[in-house]
């Protein structure tokens, strides 16, 4: 057979290739990107993951597939904070605000988005809407979050979300080795402001060993910046700048530009 008969039955198979055929193997390409974008987000490669949520956008839309859209920008946004590209995240999360579907999700990014800013203040109220919802199973996941923000605005005060945080602690039967984790590093900031920094520095490192069973790179750096913050406000400086370093090298790994620059500042700041 020669390479003309091949073009005309390759232009003939197409010809005969119906709509319905054509829109499920639309699906697919949509389907593919996004499900490779999200196997590389949890293994922390988030470069990789936002180009191809980035690319199942510009798929979906020129398919004109509204919720494959939305789709494809809800997992973008994930991947750019967790790149800490904050004004790109923060830009596409206003197309969420009309929507019922992706309501819920895109307040608890913009809380994510708003947490990792450190403008703890905002993300509480952001997060208010969902906190008096009864959303089931996930409430313990939202009173760990406020109980996290609540302790780091406030001192020395009642706190009522770490109060309703230890309670629902108490009755969970779910996950509930991660909150008793995260547990621990607000018991550790209350013991910062208290100035004891021992017990601070112990509850963190057991959060520590809990990261790395799991490889949860991005809490490793946080924990390992957190425990420097510690040994800085005893003026231990070299053991900060170690603490630092470490982070630093994950940040890095990570892609993670705006962390990796704020690392860096704290570096240069103790070294002066």
């Amino acid at each position: 057979m020669n390479k003309f008969l091949i073009l005309y039955l390759s232009l003939l198979l197409t010809a005969c290739t119906n709509h319905s055929d054509l829109q499920q193997e639309h699906k697919s390409i949509g389907e593919q990107l996004l499900s490779s974008g999200v196997k590389d987000y949890k293994q922390d490669h988030y470069l990789s993951a936002q180009q191809k949520f980035y690319r199942a956008l510009l798929f979906y839309q020129s398919t004109d597939n509204s919720k494959g859209i939305l789709l494809a920008k809800i997992n973008l946004v994930e991947a750019l904070i967790a790149l800490s590209k904050f004004a790109e995240a923060d830009e596409l999360l206003v197309f969420f605000s009309q929507d019922d579907a992706f309501r819920n999700r895109a307040i608890l990014l913009k809380v994510k988005l708003l947490f990792q800013q450190q403008l703890y203040s905002e993300a509480l109220f952001s997060l208010q809407p969902l906190l008096s919802q009864d959303v089931g199973y996930k409430k313990i996941g939202l009173l760990a979050t406020a109980a996290r923000l609540e302790t780091l605005i406030i001192e020395n005060t009642a706190q009522q979300w770490l109060s309703k945080f230890k309670d629902a602690l108490l009755v969970s039967r779910n996950g509930q080795q991660k909150y008793q984790i995260i547990l621990k590093r607000i018991e550790a900031v209350i013991a910062t402001q208290n100035k004891q920094y021992q017990e601070a520095i112990q509850l963190l490192n057991e959060a520590l060993v809990f990261y790395k069973q799991q490889q949860d790179r991005r809490a490793i750096a946080a924990c390992l910046t957190e425990i420097a913050a510690i040994e800085i406000a005893q003026n231990h400086k070299a053991e900060a700048v170690q603490y630092l370093n470490r982070a630093l090298t994950v940040r890095v790994w990570l892609k993670d530009q705006y962390q990796s620059e704020r690392v860096r500042n704290k570096i240069m700041e103790i070294d002066e």
